[in-house]
């Protein structure tokens, strides 16, 4: 599987995932990154109202439970509250 297949199949994941809280993202995008070749970077909008802890503990657990979709691939998570 190559970066783009992974970066794909980490976007199917997270199309219905439900991370930390139970919050779902409202906007993902999730692509190979332009400085490493072996990361996907991923980020979610977690919707207004949601307070910076909670995003950064949404964006630890989906790194950990989306690793799996990414194979080989290191996954960069941000989760914003917009």
């Amino acid at each position: 599987m190559d970066i783009n297949q992974a970066a794909q199949k980490v976007e199917e994941f997270l199309a219905s995932y439900a991370g930390h809280g139970g919050k779902k993202a409202k906007e993902i995008r999730v692509h190979p990154s332009g400085d490493a070749k072996n990361e996907i970077k991923v980020w979610v909008d977690l919707g207004g109202g949601v307070g910076d802890d909670v995003c950064e503990a949404w964006a630890a657990q989906c790194q950990k439970d989306a690793a799996a979709a990414a194979g080989s691939f290191q996954l960069n998570v941000r989760a914003e509250s917009l």
